[in-house]
């Protein structure tokens, strides 16, 4: 039998809150937001945590917001070797890069976060990354590996993430 884990719900929405800063005092015009949702995520074999979101973008002044079960793409406006600005690209097809964050749960109850990212650019890309956890108040810092033009990066996490946002993506002097 799962059991939600209320404080998980208080702590996390106040880290969320925190981590997405003052985005709705700033212009929402460039920014595309997702349909309200609910996020599940398994604890263990007899938690889970659960949390609504009425309104998160995708990205934010160039902060990409992700979700368990976000697949979806970024274009990038590249000019002078500096990356200009990010945009959502909901095709990944046409994405010149790819995310895709899931949770993968093991037969005995443990679980992991993955991260996967195609960088379809010829630049080697460098981001930073911040997450939130459920039960936690801060928002903790993750690294990100550089990822290779034209391959694929794997980032995990032995613990669930609420939200991972991956900012400051630039190209590698």
């Amino acid at each position: 039998m799962k059991i939600l884990i209320s404080t998980f719900l208080f702590l996390a929405s106040a880290s969320i809150t925190f981590a997405i800063g003052d985005f709705a005092k700033k212009s929402a015009e460039d920014s595309i937001f997702r349909e309200p949702f609910t996020l599940n995520l398994h604890i263990d074999k007899e938690h889970f945590y659960e949390e609504k979101f009425e309104k998160i973008p995708f990205i934010h002044d160039g902060d990409i917001y992700l979700f368990k079960g976000d697949e979806f793409g970024l274009n990038l406006d590249i000019q002078d070797n500096s990356i200009r600005t990010v945009k959502y690209q909901p095709d990944v097809k046409k994405a010149d890069v790819t995310l895709k964050f899931t949770q993968e749960v093991q037969p005995d109850g443990t679980a992991m976060m993955m991260l996967h990212i195609h960088n379809n650019t010829k630049h080697i890309l460098n981001v930073d990354a911040l997450m939130t956890m459920p039960g936690r108040k801060d928002i903790a810092k993750t690294s990100i590996l550089p990822l290779q033009p034209g391959l694929s990066g794997f980032e995990s996490w032995p613990h669930p993430i609420v939200q991972l946002v991956l900012r400051n993506i630039r190209i590698a002097k």
